[in-house]
């Protein structure tokens, strides 16, 4: 079982992009966990928090998630970005991919991988 963290952009100035990254997000994870893998996707987690917090924009919260993020990027054994529009300007996914890749570890794009989630 590959133990994956799914990196998806998120931040955008439109509510509504953001809200399709999220969908998106979903999809991908869950053809993830239907390959039989385990998948930990921060979008699909945060999204919905995200809109409990009151007061505060993108960079203060994207600032809360680091510290729990790398809870999860610690147990996991690979990353894949979902390759949306806009992936390769994310600060978070940046941050990620160093995190994967200082430890060693397989960084894909989604577009690359998705044929072995079948």
């Amino acid at each position: 079982m590959r133990k994956i963290f799914l990196a998806c952009p998120y931040s955008h100035a439109d509510s509504n992009v953001t809200h399709e990254r999220f969908l998106e997000c979903n999809k991908v994870a869950a053809k993830i966990v239907e390959s039989g893998n385990a998948v930990f996707s921060q979008v699909s987690m945060s999204h919905p928090i995200n809109l409990a917090f009151e007061g505060k924009d993108n960079a203060t919260i994207g600032k809360l998630w680091a510290p729990v993020d790398a809870v999860f990027m610690d147990v996991m054994e690979e990353l894949i970005i979902l390759d949306l529009p806009g992936w390769d300007l994310s600060s978070g996914i940046k941050r990620e991919i160093e995190f994967f890749k200082n430890r060693g570890q397989k960084v894909s794009l989604w577009s690359e991988v998705n044929h072995e989630f079948q």
